[in-house]
């Protein structure tokens, strides 16, 4: 199976239900692609943004059957964070997977 977006934006979903166990449930993170994950009207702090990339680094792994690396200094310095969004970070897994678009 080629890892899409799709695939991606599942994996990434998949992450955020596990991190969502460990939270109230007035701090869920939601599950929509496109709703803001870090910053200004996000339910997330810093480590809390550890936990889920943490979380999708193994998720999108098991899909692609090899380690993958989204926290690292490149995504950080970006000038469009992969991190904005789930939709964003399932991107940049794709990009960084070698299945998406050229660098």
């Amino acid at each position: 199976m080629s890892f899409t977006l799709e695939v991606a934006i599942e994996a990434v979903k998949n992450a955020v239900a596990e991190i969502n166990l460990s939270l109230p449930e007035d701090k869920h993170v939601s599950d929509d692609p496109d709703a803001v994950l870090f910053g200004d009207g996000s339910a997330l702090d810093s480590i809390g943004l550890v936990n889920v990339v943490m979380a999708a680094e193994q998720y999108v792994s098991d899909e692609i059957g090899d380690d993958i690396v989204l926290a690292s200094e490149a995504a950080m310095s970006r000038k469009r964070s992969p991190y904005r969004s789930l939709r964003a970070l399932a991107e940049y897994a794709v990009e960084v997977s070698g299945e998406g678009a050229e660098a």
